[in-house]
């Protein structure tokens, strides 16, 4: 079957590597340069969680990634996860943390806030009525270097992946034209993130583009520090960088996004709020960013992923793993096109999908 897969970042290449191996001549497209940092999947580390606490459907994903993160590991000939163990901490009560502790396969007793600051040494902090759940199945992705891997491992399966190509928008069936050629295809993966809105007009509705800051703090005792996820207005999460370096970010905060070609870089204002929360949260490192870096998130309403076939056509599917939280399931991304490719829907396919999965004859699966 020959493939179109439009947008190559994490989504995309596993898309492209998974289908090419099943023996799909596969087609990615991707408008910008290889490893370009114009999206959501750019940057030196992702958080990895096998228990999140976002629900059932998506503690099930990670655990079904975990052995195909380590056949990836061996295929790359390098570790792309580094685990470093997490705290999932919020105000008490928080249903986040109780949801993590719930997922958890030996839930342990929650801790105090008060009692994180000794438990790192100095180097985290948190306020002392806070409940804090650890996570010892957390860590961090090497995100640059996976998608690197799924760029050389997607061609040596066979798919052919063709940068600096545009599709026109909007997609309104299975002939797409790339910078004025038309070129038909079987069927039609869009997982083109921020821009999938115009390419796919009909989803429009159901996704928001969010602008969204990550700063990175040095300290003069570097250590390997877990990660952090947080249950407040703002959804401070944190995670250990390179060089010793411990990178924070506002999961609900940054401002909304009309154009994704247009998008407000770094400033004062996002160093402030990053600031002001290593300040609270890293008594150990300087206050102010040794730098910073934007990413686009492209979000449902409830957060959850969506993916979906088009109304217009059967054979065209939106797949957006909403941003967020998406880099953790990378490797089941592709499985999950199989599935919709075979009209075999796992409970995790139908679970996410947003629309009826129907066989490519046209019968409802």
């Amino acid at each position: 079957m020959r493939i179109a897969v439009v947008g190559l970042g994490i989504a995309g290449l596993s898309i492209c590597a998974r289908l090419s191996l099943a023996g799909h001549q596969v087609y990615g497209f991707e408008q910008f340069e290889p490893m370009h940092e114009r999206g959501s999947s750019h940057g030196d580390t992702r958080i990895m969680r096998l228990t999140p606490g976002e629900g059932d459907v998506y503690v099930r994903l990670a655990q079904r990634a975990a052995p195909l993160w380590r056949t990836w590991e061996g295929l790359a000939g390098r570790p792309l996860i580094e685990w470093t163990g997490g705290l999932m901490a919020g105000p008490r009560g928080s249903p986040f943390v109780l949801a993590c502790q719930a997922a958890s396969a030996t839930p342990a007793a929650l801790l105090r806030g008060d009692a994180i600051h000794a438990l790192t040494r100095g180097a985290i902090a948190m306020p002392r009525e806070w409940d804090v759940f650890r996570q010892e199945d957390s860590g961090v992705i090497a995100a640059d270097a996976t998608r690197a891997f799924l760029q050389r491992q997607a061609s040596a399966w066979g798919a052919k992946l063709f940068y600096g190509k545009r599709i026109e928008a909007p997609i309104e069936g299975l002939t797409l034209t790339i910078e004025g050629e038309a070129r038909s295809f079987d069927a039609v993966i869009v997982a083109a993130g921020a821009w999938a809105r115009a390419l796919l007009p009909e989803f429009a509705g159901k996704l928001a583009v969010k602008r969204r800051v990550v700063a990175w703090f040095e300290t003069q005792t570097p250590k390997l520090l877990p990660v952090i996820c947080v249950d407040d207005e703002d959804g401070l999460y944190g995670m250990p960088a390179p060089r010793g370096q411990y990178k924070i970010g506002l999961h609900a905060t940054g401002g909304a996004v009309s154009d994704p070609d247009h998008v407000r870089e770094p400033d004062a204002e996002d160093a402030r709020m990053l600031s002001d929360y290593a300040r609270a949260f890293l008594p150990q490192h300087n206050p102010e960013p040794v730098r910073m870096a934007r990413c686009l998130y492209t979000v449902t309403p409830d957060e959850n992923f969506l993916i979906a076939q088009s109304r217009a056509h059967e054979r065209v599917l939106i797949f957006s793993a909403c941003s967020g939280h998406g880099f953790k399931y990378a490797p089941i991304f592709g499985e999950l096109a199989q599935e919709w490719l075979d009209g075999a829907p796992s409970e995790d396919l139908r679970a996410l999908a947003r629309l009826p999965v129907t066989r490519m004859g046209g019968e409802k699966a």
